[in-house]
């Protein structure tokens, strides 16, 4: 993980989310004050709006999902990787669990865009750090197993919360690991595939693609030597 820049909300999201959203809570709770509507009124289903049940909020948060994935240039924000349209499957993760926190539901600072797995992963827990407020450094990878691994230098404290933000979201899993390899293989042009290209990829591409396993390249002075001209 390295740290995520947070996105403006985009102009139609409180029309298209949050204000949908927000009568839905209204509703489910029956509160006079909930706007009128085309179609049946939501029955009564608590008192409180977090008393809820989560599975009965209307999913209009999926309808910010293109506006996430341009945001976040179709970048996993755990993984630091991207979500292939084709052949991944990228998700609205609520950072705070709406299970926990229904009236952040319908917020867009409360979104991340994450890939399935990792949002299956981190589910309805707390115990896992914000890429909005990480910093650069605290996660690093080990360029000889592709796996992520705490900083030496965080005191007990940030090396505890990043071992259980990466063992909650799986980070270290096979398919992980190995994307991270090929990615680094590529760069590197140490071909792997008959099918592989020829020459190495460029730095810009890998950072496009896997913008963590560039910074770690750059970090770890493994860059080409023409990159590290670059980027001085």
């Amino acid at each position: 993980m390295i740290r995520v820049q947070r996105a403006a909300e985009p102009a139609e999201f409180d029309a298209k989310v949050r204000q949908k959203g927000k009568a839905a809570l209204k509703e489910l709770i029956g509160s006079t004050e909930a706007p009128r509507r085309r179609g049946p009124r939501r029955e009564k289903l608590a008192e409180g709006i977090e008393d809820i049940p989560s599975e009965a909020l209307p999913p209009f948060w999926v309808q910010a999902l293109p506006e996430l994935r341009a945001a976040y240039r179709g970048i996993c924000a755990y993984l630091g990787m991207y979500i292939d349209p084709a052949t991944g499957l990228a998700t609205v993760d609520h950072f705070k669990p709406k299970s926990n926190h229904k009236a952040l539901a319908y917020e867009w600072s409360n979104f991340r865009l994450a890939s399935h797995q990792i949002d299956t992963n981190k589910g309805y827990h707390e115990d896992v750090l914000d890429p909005f407020e990480i910093q650069d450094g605290w996660f690093v990878i080990d360029l000889g197993t592709f796996k992520v691994e705490p900083a030496d230098s965080l005191n007990d404290d940030l090396h505890a919360a990043v071992i259980a933000t990466r063992d909650r979201l799986g980070l270290n899993s096979p398919t992980f690991c190995a994307s991270r390899a090929r990615y680094h293989d590529l760069y590197l042009g140490l071909r792997t595939d008959p099918d592989d290209p020829e020459e190495p990829l460029p730095l810009a591409w890998i950072r496009r693609h896997c913008p963590f396993m560039a910074h770690e390249l750059h970090r770890q002075g493994r860059l080409r030597p023409a990159d590290r001209e670059s980027t001085r």
